[in-house]
Parts: C-alpha cells; structure tokens; sequence
C-alpha cells in the first residue's frame, strides 16, 4: 500500500498547489453564473432554435474560462480562435475526407498545427474539430453555431471574471499594484530572459509570462528570507547619529556631509525616533529660481532666517518624513531587505531596543555589505 501510494504521488497525482477555499468557491460560482448567462445570451440571439444552442466543448471552456482565467489558455483569441478555428477545420474534414474515423483523426491534428502555429491553443477545440467531423454531412451542427457559441462565451468570461476580485480579465490588462507586504525583494528577470528560457525548453507552458515572473521572484525572496538568520543587531551601525525636531536644517545638513551619511533619524529627547531626515527630504523643499544655480537655492534654505517670521522651513521637523519603518534589535535582516528595496521607502531604517529607543541605523550599503560578507563566506567554505 504504502508503494502505491509513493508511485501515486510521483507518477499520478499533479505536483500542484490546492487552491484555497475561497478561490474554489469563487470558481464555481463564476462557472455556474458564466454558463447561465452564456445560455441566456444564446436564447436570445435573432437566429432560428436549430442554429442556436449550446454545444458540449463549452463546458469543457468553461472549466478554463472560470477555474484558471490566468491562464494563456484562457484569453479571448485562444477563446475564439482556438473554438472557431477548430470548428471550421472539423467541418472541412468531415466534407472531404472518408472514412469517419480518419476524418476525426486529421481534424483533430490539423486543429493543434493551426491553432499552436496562431497561437491559440484552446484544449476544448480538440472536442470541437471532432464534433464538427462527425456532424459534416448529418448537417447537426452549423459553423454559425460555433461562432455564436464563441461570442457568448467571450461575453461572459469578459463579465464574470472582472466582478471577481483578485481577478482581471483579459490578462493583457494592467494588474492592480501588490501590496507592500507581498511585493517581491526585485525584479531579476525580464522578457527577454523568458523568452531565452522557453526556446531552450521547447515546450507550452500553461502560465502568463507576468505570473511566471512574479512566482520566480516571490520564490527568490522567500528563500532568501529562509536562508538569512541575523538579526539587526548584528549589522546595524551605531552607536547611532541623530538629531531632533528642532535642529536646524544647516547644520543637519552639515552633520550629514562631515559623517557622509545617507539620512538621519530625528528623535525626541527620550531618543524615541519621530521621523526620519534623508537628502531627499532636502530638495523636496527647494524652490527653482529662474536666475540662481540649484547651488544658490540649497543655500538659500539651508541659511537661517533672522526675522520672526520666514517663508520657508528653519527645523529639521518641518522636512523630515513622518511616515517610516523601524526594526528592532531583534528584527531578521531579511525582512528589512524587503522595506529598503522598495522605491517608496526612505534609505535608512532606525533600529529600536526592547524600550523602543533608538540604538541603531540600518542602511542599504550596510545590508548588501553584510550579504556580500555572508554570501563569501559560504562560498569560501566550499
């Protein structure tokens, strides 16, 4: 038992991921609702009953369309052509090829050679051509038939689908921006790299290139963030530079230059950080001027004004980002990886002990230093 078991799993059962309760839901409520509404469309379509009805490979469609609507499988000209197509070559067949069964056999292999060389592979066309090449000369069933049946079905999924959340439809149209939490460390490939990869392997692969590359890099973090073990507190430099709410921009600026630092964290006098100061911060509130250099401007808001009353920011609180991530002592490195690779993000993350006080500055240049270490010792020991 347990042997057949084992030769299951390897040889029988798809090494895939469950889909999770809720998507299994929404795929069969998007089946039962797409068919009904495909059913409807045909019922009133302005062609006589014998020509509209629904034919069995939508089924088979449906499975596609509703299950897996990522898929490339899926998509309006493998939906059409993949059904049309397989059609037309079914009913010539059937027309001018006898015996039956061998004008079964050749529309079906016509139909993979055309719809692979257009690209639109729609595994339900198999079930197409054949229908079609048996019902040539009994007239059951009429390349009208398939047309409407394809444009019913199109209707559908196009409705369906985009009422879905989490889903869109057709795949080629912008996909909603991840959540922080869920964004991949990077994009390290690129098309050209896919397309390099699928050449060499020659083969169909039933996924978008934009999920492939997604999974690739969601894997690639997650297994970074497996393999990294150290913690802030480790890597973090201090004891750390900062500043407070009232320091004056010159000489935060200044501070910034002498230690050739890529930001500063502002505290209050618990040293509880309150935000964070980067170069960034700087030239956001530098004004252009038509007639001074971008040197002039900076020195015009680094300069302190001696009046009571300016028109523009004196303090370090006054520029510096309110919105920011902070790590404990405590925090793996690898989950601070994610925040400074992200193009929102300020450059430096201020590091907290157990009473939230600042003891640390973690820094891009630091973490790839630190990765860079751990990557060549590795290497070293093998």
């Amino acid at each position: 038992m347990k042997n057949l078991h084992q030769f299951a799993l390897r040889y029988l059962i798809a090494d895939a991921a469950p889909l999770s309760s809720r998507e299994r839901l929404f795929s069969s409520l998007a089946g039962l609702v797409g068919i009904l509404l495909m059913e409807g469309i045909l019922a009133v379509q302005p062609v006589g009953p014998g020509i509209s009805y629904l034919l069995a490979p939508i089924g088979a469609s449906s499975i596609i369309l509703f299950a897996l609507p990522h898929s490339p499988l899926a998509q309006p000209w493998s939906l059409v052509g993949g059904l049309f197509i397989s059609a037309m070559v079914g009913h010539f067949c059937g027309l001018w090829i006898t015996p039956e069964f061998l004008a079964v056999a050749v529309a079906l292999a016509l139909a993979i050679w055309l719809t692979a060389w257009l690209r639109c592979i729609h595994p339900p066309g198999g079930a197409m051509a054949v229908v079609f090449a048996l019902g040539a000369h009994k007239m059951q069933v009429s390349l009208l038939t398939a047309g409407l049946n394809a444009g019913a079905a199109l209707m559908a999924v196009l409705v369906v689908n985009n009422l879905i959340p989490g889903r869109r439809y057709p795949q080629c149209l912008p996909a909603p921006p991840l959540a922080k939490k869920d964004r991949p460390l990077r994009r390290s490939i690129r098309h050209e790299d896919l397309q390099y990869a699928l050449e060499q392997l020659d083969t169909y692969l039933d996924i978008s290139e934009e999920d492939l590359v997604l999974i690739y890099d969601l894997a690639t973090t997650h297994a970074h963030l497996r393999h990294e073990r150290r913690i802030c507190g480790e890597v973090m430099s201090s004891p750390a530079v900062s500043v407070e709410f009232a320091t004056e921009l010159n000489e935060a600026w200044g501070l910034m230059q002498a230690k050739h630092l890529q930001g500063l964290p502002v505290v209050d006098r618990s040293r509880r950080v309150i935000g964070v100061l980067t170069l960034e911060n700087f030239l956001r509130h530098v004004e252009p001027h038509s007639t001074q250099g971008i040197g002039d401007n900076i020195r015009r808001l680094l300069r302190a004004t001696t009046s009571p009353y300016s028109d523009k920011p004196e303090v370090v609180g006054q520029i510096m980002s309110s919105h920011f991530a902070e790590a404990l002592t405590t925090t793996p490195i690898s989950k601070v990886a994610a925040l400074l690779a992200s193009a929102d993000h300020p450059a430096i993350v201020p590091v907290l002990d157990e009473d939230r006080r600042l003891v640390g500055i973690l820094t891009q240049t630091e973490l790839l230093a630190a990765i860079y270490q751990r990557q060549a010792a590795a290497s070293a020991r093998h």
